[in-house]
């Protein structure tokens, strides 16, 4: 969008990323008297956590096992009792300590961090990345045929293609993108009449894209301002639900393991799943909630993400392109308004760091309610096998 300013306004005066700045500089200020000689660089121990985090888990871990095994949504998820088992708690115990002292070293980083943190100040940038993997990913979509929006979601029908190849065209200029926009919450639509609300509840990241391109082709700058905290909620909230559904459905990934037993480091293989699931709903996480480190969680998430298209090749890259694109622009973004407002507070870094862990307990639990509960709304407790998705073998045409 090459005609558009890319300073952003806030009210009828300020400039946006003049705010964003001295947002950031005064909490940088805030906890500048803080560890003023540690020992060591704080941003490179940080680096060795997320290299050592995301070298835990083997890459098949993290590709969306929808896509390469066959699974049944309809199907009755494990039961709650059998989730939350005692290595469940302990784990979820062990990755709260993990969130809490990523949050306390939020403080010690302070210092350090003011690259980290500062804003990206290219918005224009970010948004031809957004357009240009968008309309890379529906070309994808229209070459190869009889898909919605992701590899499993197959279908029959001619029209959906021709669409894919609209909203791919309708890349080509900021001020169409609303048209775009249009299209994908249409085959997201589509996509809830043949699969289903929960199967599509997978993937909020669509929605997410759809608003953001909507907002490009707004004139108003405050409105366009939004588009990056729309997005990297929309971008948490899939990874967090996928989270979720590695710990309900774990018997979907069980097959591949069996394949690999070498991939789960010697763990049995449900206790395999439940520590995947939390590596990546922590990351979500903190991608949500963080500041300093949130470039750094953002590009080690991505990395294990990129790493997992050596094993598993087209079929992953075309799936996972809208969120790597995703995730390339919020590191370049840094944080967003949403960010500076949760930690635009006068609490220590202690009481962070508690209310994190806090709220990071609690919201495991609330998407495990929120995820069983639209399961049981959609299906029961018995299958109904009209809304079943299809398997690996038809998933992998692409």
């Amino acid at each position: 969008m090459s005609g558009k300013d890319s300073t952003y306004w806030i009210g009828a005066a300020m400039p946006f990323q003049l705010v964003r700045a001295q947002k950031v500089e005064t909490l940088q200020a805030r906890n500048s008297h803080r560890w003023k000689n540690p020992p060591f660089p704080p941003s490179l121990l940080w680096t060795s956590v997320v290299t050592a985090m995301a070298g835990l888990l083997p890459t098949q871990a993290w590709a969306h096992v929808k896509w390469f095994a066959p699974y049944d949504v309809a199907q009755q998820p494990t039961s709650v009792s059998n989730v939350l088992t005692s290595h469940f708690i302990l784990v979820l115990i062990g990755f709260t300590a993990l969130l809490i002292g990523s949050f306390l070293l939020e403080q010690i980083s302070a210092k350090w961090g003011g690259r980290l943190t500062a804003p990206g100040n290219c918005e224009d940038l970010e948004e031809r990345l957004l357009r240009a993997g968008t309309g890379a990913f529906f070309v994808a979509l229209f070459a190869t045929g009889g898909t919605i929006l992701t590899p499993e979601l197959r279908t029959t029908a001619d029209w959906s293609a021709w669409l894919q190849l609209g909203i791919a065209v309708s890349m080509l200029s900021g001020r169409t993108c609303v048209l775009g926009s249009l299209g994908i919450l249409a085959l997201y639509d589509f996509g809830i009449a043949q699969y289903g609300f929960f199967h599509l509840s997978d993937y909020p990241m669509f929605l997410g894209l759809a608003a953001y391109l909507a907002l490009t082709s707004a004139a108003s700058k405050q409105l366009r301002s939004l588009r990056m905290p729309i997005l990297h909620v929309s971008i948490c909230v899939t990874l967090m639900w996928g989270a979720v559904e590695k710990w309900a459905y774990p018997q979907w990934t069980f097959p591949l393991l069996a394949e690999r037993p070498y991939l789960t480091f010697g763990l049995p293989p449900d206790l395999f799943m439940i520590v995947a699931g939390f590596v990546e709903f922590t990351f979500a996480f903190y991608m949500l909630t963080g500041l300093v480190l949130l470039r750094l969680a953002v590009l080690g998430l991505g990395a294990i993400f990129a790493a997992a298209i050596i094993d598993f090749g087209k079929l992953d890259a075309i799936g996972h392109l809208p969120i790597l694109i995703a995730m390339a622009a919020m590191f370049l973004h840094g944080p967003t308004p949403l960010h500076l407002w949760l930690h635009d507070t006068s609490d220590s870094g202690f009481r962070k760091a508690r209310t994190a862990g806090i709220a990071f307990a609690s919201s495991v639990f609330l998407f495990l309610a929120l995820y069983y509960g639209l399961q049981y709304s959609e299906f029961g407790h018995g299958p109904r096998g009209q809304k079943v998705a299809v398997s690996a073998a038809s998933a992998s045409t692409l």
